[in-house]
């Protein structure tokens, strides 16, 4: 009877397998050309039907980003922000908050910068 070890064995290598796959997007984001994400950028940050309104006005100097966000109601997640961009991946700090990555792709971020609290933005053309 060795089918106990056999499933522990293959959910192991499961999980491995899906830990590289993730490891190799977020690699394949990083490589990706320079976005450019200066610009104010509209959306909204919330889940379970509860959303607020969210505003992000962004300036770049190469890789360098810095400029305001806006988060309707929460003055917490709401001030200057600085930080920088690599191929997709957008970091982004408050002066008290580190933010989570952030993926732009052409004219939209997304991303869970605040623990669990999806971001959507589209860039204001």
């Amino acid at each position: 009877m060795m089918k106990t070890p056999t499933i522990v064995l293959l959910a192991l290598l499961s999980a491995v397998a899906a830990g590289c796959a993730a490891r190799q997007a977020e690699m394949a984001a990083a490589s990706a050309p320079t976005a450019n994400v200066a610009g104010v950028w509209t959306g909204s940050g919330g889940t379970g039907g509860v959303f607020v309104p969210v505003t992000l006005t962004l300036t770049q100097n190469d890789t360098a980003v810095k400029g305001t966000i806006n988060v309707g109601g929460r003055p917490d997640y709401s001030g200057d922000v600085t930080g920088s961009v690599q191929g997709e991946l957008l970091r982004l700090a408050l002066p008290t908050t580190t933010l989570a990555e952030l993926r732009v792709k052409q004219d939209t971020i997304a991303g869970e910068p605040f623990g669990g609290l999806p971001l959507n933005l589209r860039r204001v053309r």
